[in-house]
């Protein structure tokens, strides 16, 4: 069942870039941000209402605070990346995350390092380099290092969020800290002035709505559920595939081209799967 939540997880994520990417030039990135939160948050929150856990006071500051590095500051640099640069490399980049998850895990004392696990995430990141270097018209360097950044900032939001799921549950955990940051989100953007709904068209909206209820709802819950059992580091080696997944579904729906560069880069990658 497990497997079955890695899969859901990949599949959701790894459709994030290519279904924002056509809003990109219609559409603020922070209102996106704001809504898939926003959004995810209440379905999550409905789903979770029959749950007899209850948050402590001293955790629902903290959760507040995790849930707002992911939504509000993690996300906003994802969606500038999928604006300043190509769809594919946004993705290859954020697919960086295990690298970074290993260390926040390893200084927190969350998961140990292995030499097996090394030299994974080392082949891991090496088939990830391959893969971004193949993309180069239309990335900006804005572009790359808000990808990298959101990269960051997401790895220590994935180990920090830990905790809270294994104490709490995944679904109470995550729709906690997923509807605090969007109405946070939607706080700032009313003072800054920039709280406005966009004229969209239905299919947009449809867009909205799947990366808010999917990507943001149900992965994000599959995603920890995962994490329960295989533990931060483990689990986000999914990040790895997600660039070909990725280049794969940019190739269909936006007409990015595959190189043989990213399929070299595809195939190292699944090695260093096999490797843990």
């Amino acid at each position: 069942m497990h497997y079955l939540y890695l899969i859901v997880t990949l599949f959701f994520f790894s459709s994030l870039e290519v279904v924002t990417k056509p809003l990109s030039g219609r559409i603020d990135p922070f209102f996106l941000t704001f809504f898939r939160f926003f959004a995810g948050g209440i379905f999550l929150t409905l789903f979770s209402l029959t749950s007899r856990k209850k948050i402590e006071r001293n955790d629902l500051s903290k959760l507040i605070a995790v849930g707002c590095l992911n939504g509000v500051i993690s996300m906003s640099l994802l969606q500038l990346s999928i604006k300043h640069s190509n769809a594919s490399t946004a993705a290859t980049l954020v697919a960086m995350n295990p690298l970074f998850v290993s260390v926040f895990a390893h200084a927190f004392g969350k998961d140990k390092l292995t030499r097996k696990a090394i030299l994974a995430i080392s082949l891991g990141a090496i088939g990830v380099l391959v893969l971004s270097s193949a993309n180069v018209a239309g990335d900006s360097p804005f572009g790359i290092f808000c990808g990298i950044a959101a990269s960051i900032t997401f790895a220590l939001y994935t180990v920090l969020m830990r905790d809270f799921s294994v104490k709490y549950g995944a679904l109470l955990a995550t729709s906690i800290s997923t509807l605090a940051a969007g109405l946070v989100y939607g706080a700032l953007l009313a003072v800054f002035g920039r709280l406005s709904v966009p004229s969209l068209s239905w299919p947009d909206w449809s867009i909205l709505l799947y990366v808010g209820i999917g990507i943001t709802g149900v992965a994000y819950v599959t995603f920890f559920k995962a994490m329960q059992r295989f533990g931060p580091v483990r689990t986000s080696l999914v990040f790895y595939l997600k660039p070909a997944l990725a280049s794969f579904l940019a190739a269909i729906f936006l007409s990015e081209t595959i190189s043989a560069q990213k399929v070299l880069g595809t195939i190292i990658v699944v090695l260093s799967l096999f490797l843990r």
